[in-house]
């Protein structure tokens, strides 16, 4: 309580029990002050570099999260986009042959629709090779 001109008053930082604040408020997070020292050599280093580049992460970040939890999803790489954009280019390809095979019968697109679906089935075991690994 505080005396203001011969009134008590009581601080609002006294109701509402405000501390002072500094600055936004942590994430929830721990703060990280315990440390490990870990040695690589350079084929190790450079294997987590590459790694963790693909990932989007910083090699601290990598290490961490590969030591604890041992799921990282990386980004895809050129090649990976390239089949799945490959695969998006059959779509159409696919529209049109069942447009044709509903207006001609399914005999006449019998050889197109094959060679179509060949295609899809070897990018999308190709792709799951790779997400395999």
């Amino acid at each position: 309580m505080v005396a203001y001109s011969g009134i008590m008053v009581t601080p609002i930082t006294m109701i509402y029990n405000m501390d002072k604040s500094n600055g936004r408020p942590r994430l929830g997070t721990a703060k990280r002050d315990r440390y490990v020292k870990i040695s690589f050599n350079d084929g190790e280093y450079d294997r987590i570099d590459i790694l963790s580049a693909k990932a989007g992460m910083n090699k601290a970040e990598y290490v961490r999260i590969r030591a604890l939890e041992d799921v990282i999803i990386a980004f895809l790489t050129d090649e990976e986009k390239a089949l799945i954009h490959e695969l998006k280019k059959l779509g159409p390809n696919l529209n049109q042959i069942a447009h044709r095979g509903n207006t001609e019968g399914l005999t006449a697109i019998e050889n197109k629709a094959n060679f179509c679906l060949d295609t899809m089935a070897d990018i999308l075991i190709n792709l799951k090779k790779r997400t395999q690994r």
